[in-house]
Order: structure tokens, then C-alpha cells, then sequence
């Protein structure tokens, strides 16, 4: 099998518990770390691509070099309708692809959710054996509308559009993939979104905590579904 290529886009926000996923499943990887011009593997030798969040948004990623590469990779991966996982921002960037808006939600989500499928998510392969409502983490102000032609899979109270897909080409907003020691720092280093909506570092890592290991379970179901595909 060819490495699956995973795009970090900041020091941050890392591929968590995929990179444990990936390791149990004896699956070989490549991380690109997109923010320091590190170059993109050749999509001819990669079996898929997941990428992952960035605190810039899509509407900016014109302003960076590195970002520009990355949309370029990610219309690219459309063209040849190339397995994609995309996370938040990865999400985000392939709807932007894709021709729809990507633009402010109508309020910030930060801490733990949860989102609900939709009557299509029913019949899609990627959320076999998942429950019709289940838990997530969010940190992100912006929202993506569903592509044309794409299957709208999940929904949110807060942010209706929660995941698509089109093609082999995935969209989630929400994460699944947090590693629990990695929430306060998200708290440290975007202190000040934390104070917009009035939440401390506590609740929100706490809360997360909690049902971490529900949502590593879920995550670990995803994958196997989305590998299978």
C-alpha cells in the first residue's frame, strides 16, 4: 500500500489519534508539515490524503504560499477523485475547491458537541455502525456550504452543515481526531476566542476529557469505514 499522506498546517493542530490509528493498523504515513514549505508528495504516490485544520481562514489562504499549494493539491485530488479526508479547515478548503462558500457561522463552536446524521448518512459506507447522534469536538468560527452534487452527511443545533461528501472526497467539520492532552494547549494558544464566548480553559478541556475516549472509538470507526472505501 502507498503512504497515506497527511497535511499538518500548523504546529497545533496535529493528526492525534489517526497517527495511533495508523500505527495499530500497520498502515504506512507521510507527514507534511504544509506551514514550513515542506513539499507535497506527488498524489501518484500516495493512497489517500487527510487533511487537517489551521487556524487561518479558507477565504485567506490566497495571502500564503503555502496554503495556495495546498488548495492547488486539494483541486487536484478532486480531479482525480483521490481518497481525501478533509478536517475543519481541511473540510473547508475542498468545499472551497468544490465551488461553494466558505464563510463566517452564525456562532463560534468550541468545546464538545454533537452532531446528528442525516437520512443520507444512512446509506453512506462512512458511518456504518455509527449512531444517528453522537459526540464531537469543535474550534472553528467559519462554516462551509454543501457542494452542488454533493451528499450533505451531518448537521449541527449551532452549525447545520457538519459534514459532505462528493465522490471518494470527504468533508468533516467537526474534529474526532483530538488527542485530550492536546486541548489546553488549543486553550493557551487561542485564549482570546476562548473569552469571546466566555469559557475558560477548564470547561473546555474538562468537558472534552470526559468523552475522549467515546470520541477516539469514533474516530477509530471512521477510519476503518473510510479505508475500506
Amino acid at each position: 500500500m502507498k503512504p497515506i499522506l497527511i497535511a499538518q498546517n500548523c504546529p497545533a493542530e496535529t493528526a492525534g489519534t489517526i497517527i495511533e490509528y495508523l500505527k495499530i493498523r500497520d498502515l504506512p504515513y507521510r507527514i507534511v508539515h504544509t506551514y514550513k514549505n515542506e513539499a507535497l508528495s506527488d498524489l501518484d504516490e500516495i493512497e489517500a490524503v487527510i487533511n487537517l485544520g489551521c487556524p487561518i481562514s479558507v477565504a485567506d489562504y490566497h495571502e500564503h504560499e503555502y496554503l495556495k499549494k495546498l488548495y492547488g493539491m486539494v483541486c487536484e485530488v478532486v480531479r482525480l477523485d483521490k481518497p481525501y479526508l478533509g478536517i475543519c479547515f481541511g473540510g473547508q478548503i475542498l468545499a472551497r475547491a468544490l465551488g461553494a462558500k466558505v464563510g463566517p457561522n452564525k456562532v463560534r463552536e468550541i468545546g464538545t458537541y454533537r452532531v446528528s446524521l442525516t437520512d443520507a448518512a444512512l446509506n453512506d459506507p462512512l458511518f456504518a455502525n455509527f449512531a444517528r447522534d453522537f459526540p464531537v469536538f469543535h474550534w472553528h468560527a467559519d462554516t462551509f456550504q454543501v457542494p452542488f452534487g454533493a451528499q450533505h452527511l451531518a448537521e449541527g443545533a449551532d452549525c447545520r452543515n457538519q459534514a459532505f461528501r462528493k465522490g471518494n472526497a470527504v468533508a468533516l467539520q467537526f474534529h474526532l481526531e483530538v488527542d485530550p492532552k492536546e486541548v489546553p494547549l488549543w486553550c493557551d494558544l487561542y485564549h482570546a476566542e476562548l473569552t469571546e464566548i466566555g469559557l475558560t480553559k477548564d470547561e473546555v478541556a474538562g468537558a472534552y476529557e470526559r468523552i475522549a475516549p467515546a470520541v477516539k472509538e469514533l474516530n477509530f470507526r471512521m477510519l476503518d469505514n473510510f479505508f475500506k472505501r
